[in-house]
C-alpha cells in the first residue's frame, strides 16, 4: 500500500440534518445538568438552562415532547435573585410536586412547589442552609427520597464535612421537606491524591439498589487517576457500594462507570431510572459538542457486584432503512507491507454499524468512518495484545511512509476480558458525536467537532490478517432540533 487512505478515496462531502449519536433529545435552550421524574407512564425532564428550568416529556426516553420552561421566580432582593443555577431534583408525594434547586456555589438549597407540574410557587426562605457537621463551602445538588418505611423524606447533597474537611455526601432527613434534621455524612472521601482513592468533589449523588446490593453515583471531573477502570486520567460519573443503605459505603476496584480518559470530559452527571423493570442510566453529553440528552444506556451487575453499562436494545428504533450489508470481509497485508486497506463504498452520516471481528494474528485492525479526501478522519483502534481499544485520528495530509501510519489518539479504554473473545463491535455515529459498544457493553462516547459530515468506511490490518463478519450499516433517524 502506497498513499494514505485519504489519498485513496474521492468522496465527496454533503450537508446533512445537524444531529449527534448518544444523543436522543437536543432542546432549543442551552442546557445543562438534568434530572427525571417519573410519573405514571410519563417521563419528565428538567435541566438548568441559566437561570431557568428547561422541561420536556417522553414516554420511551427517546422521542421527547419540548414543554415550556420553569421560570425564575425569584424577585430582586432575594437570597435566590439570580435564579435556579445548581442542579436540583424533582419529587412528588401525596400529589405534590417538590423541586429543589440551588442558587450558587456554597449557597443554600431552595425550594418550588406545584400540583400540577405547571403552574409553580417559591418557597420563600431556603429550605435547607449550610449547619455544622458541614462547613461553609461546597453545599450543592440534591437528591431526595421518600422513606415509606420511616414516613419521612431522605436527602443527599455534596458537601465539606468540618471535622475532617474532606469531601463528603451529605446526608439530611425531614418530615415535610421544609425542615432538616442534619446527620453526619453517609460518606466522605479520603483526601485525594492522584494515586488514592480520594476524591475532589462528589457531586449530583444518586442512590439505588440493585440485586441486594446498595450504590451510590455521583460525578467529579476533577478526581483524575494515573489509572483506573481501564482509563488513564479519566473523570466522569463514579459510584460506591454497600450492604446496606445506610452503609458504610466503600470504592470498589472499578469505581468509574460512565467516563472518559486522557483529560477527556465527554459526558457528566450520570443518574439511574427505571423503565419497564430495567434500570437505565442517563446523563448528558458535554464536552467538545452542545450539551444534550444522550441515548440511555442498560445497567449491568456482574461479579463483585461491579456495574457496567451494555447498549438499549429499545434504541433500534433509531434505524430507518439498511445501507451495506456483507457476511465476510477479510483483509490481510501483503509481504512487506505492515498494513492492508479495505474500503467500503458506503456513503453515510448518521448510521449504526454491527459487526463481528476475528483478528487471528493481525497486530490491530482499525475501522474509519466518514472518510473524506478533504477533512480529518476518526476510527477505532483494537490491539488485542495490550487489549486497547482507542479512538484514533488521522491527518488528510498525512501519507504512508515507511510502512507506517501516524495517529493522535483522544481517549484508549483497556480491557483484557473484552479481547479473549471473538469482538461485537456496535458503532452509532451522529455529527460529530460517536458512542462505541464492545460485545454490546458501553466503552466510548466521544465528542468530534471536526469530523467529515458524510464520507465511507475503512478497514485497516496491521501485521497480520484480519476478518470482519456479519457487517452491517444501516442509517438513523434524524435528530429534530425541538422549537
Amino acid at each position: 500500500m502506497k498513499k494514505f487512505i485519504l489519498i485513496f478515496l474521492t468522496c465527496c462531502l454533503t450537508t446533512v440534518p445537524i444531529c449527534q449519536a448518544g444523543v436522543v433529545y437536543q432542546p432549543p435552550e442551552e442546557m445543562w445538568d438534568s434530572w427525571l421524574l417519573q410519573d405514571g407512564d410519563d417521563y419528565h425532564l428538567f435541566f438548568l438552562v441559566d437561570g431557568d428550568i428547561g422541561r420536556a416529556v417522553s414516554q420511551d426516553l427517546i422521542h421527547w415532547k419540548h414543554l415550556p420552561m420553569i421560570k425564575n421566580l425569584a424577585s430582586e432582593g432575594d437570597w435566590d435573585e439570580s435564579g435556579m443555577h445548581m442542579t436540583g431534583c424533582t419529587a412528588k408525594h401525596d400529589g405534590k410536586y417538590y423541586l429543589s434547586y440551588g442558587s450558587g456555589e456554597g449557597r443554600p438549597i431552595g425550594l418550588i412547589v406545584s400540583d400540577d407540574l405547571v403552574n409553580w410557587k417559591r418557597v420563600g426562605d431556603p429550605v435547607l442552609p449550610q449547619k455544622p457537621p458541614y462547613q461553609p463551602g461546597d453545599w450543592r445538588d440534591l437528591s431526595s427520597y421518600w422513606n415509606d418505611e420511616k414516613q419521612q423524606w431522605d436527602g443527599y447533597l455534596f458537601g465539606i464535612h468540618a471535622k475532617t474537611q474532606r469531601s463528603s455526601i451529605v446526608y439530611v432527613t425531614s418530615k415535610d421537606y421544609l425542615n432538616w434534621t442534619y446527620h453526619e455524612p453517609i460518606f466522605i472521601s479520603d483526601s485525594y491524591s492522584r494515586t488514592n482513592k480520594g476524591f475532589v468533589c462528589l457531586e449530583v449523588p444518586d442512590l439505588f439498589e440493585m440485586g441486594g446490593k446498595h450504590y451510590i453515583m455521583f460525578s467529579s471531573i476533577q478526581s483524575r487517576k494515573q489509572h483506573t477502570s481501564g482509563r488513564e486520567d479519566a473523570s466522569g460519573t463514579w459510584y460506591l457500594t454497600a450492604d446496606k443503605r445506610e452503609g458504610p459505603y466503600h470504592v470498589p476496584e472499578n469505581p468509574l462507570l460512565l467516563g472518559s480518559g486522557m483529560g477527556r470530559h465527554d459526558h457528566y452527571v450520570g443518574r439511574t431510572v427505571m423503565y419497564k423493570g430495567d434500570r437505565l442510566v442517563y446523563h448528558h453529553n458535554w464536552g467538545d459538542q452542545t450539551v444534550d440528552w444522550s441515548t440511555p444506556k442498560l445497567l449491568n451487575k456482574g461479579k463483585d457486584d461491579e456495574l457496567f453499562m451494555t447498549y438499549w436494545p429499545a434504541l433500534d428504533c433509531l434505524k430507518t432503512k439498511p445501507l451495506f450489508n456483507q457476511k465476510s470481509i477479510t483483509v490481510a497485508t501483503d509481504k512487506g507491507f505492515n498494513f492492508k486497506e479495505h474500503v467500503i463504498k458506503a456513503n453515510a452520516a448518521d448510521f449504526m454499524l454491527t459487526c463481528d471481528i476475528d483478528l487471528n494474528d493481525a497486530k490491530s485492525l482499525s475501522i474509519f468512518w466518514r472518510v473524506a479526501k478533504e477533512s480529518n478522519t476518526y476510527g477505532l483502534k483494537i490491539e488485542p495484545d495490550t487489549a486497547a481499544f482507542s479512538i484514533v485520528q488521522l491527518e488528510k495530509s498525512l501519507k504512508y511512509k515507511a510502512n507506517t501510519y501516524h495517529t493522535y489518539v483522544k481517549d484508549r479504554y483497556t480491557n483484557k476480558n473484552l479481547c479473549e473473545q471473538n469482538i461485537n463491535l456496535r458503532l452509532m455515529v451522529r455529527k460529530g458525536r460517536s458512542e462505541i459498544y464492545i460485545n454490546d457493553r458501553w466503552i466510548f462516547n466521544v465528542g468530534l467537532k471536526d469530523i467529515s459530515e458524510k464520507g465511507a468506511f475503512v478497514l485497516l490490518a496491521e501485521q497480520g490478517r484480519a476478518n470482519v463478519k456479519n457487517l452491517e450499516i444501516s442509517e438513523l433517524q434524524p435528530l429534530v432540533l425541538q422549537k
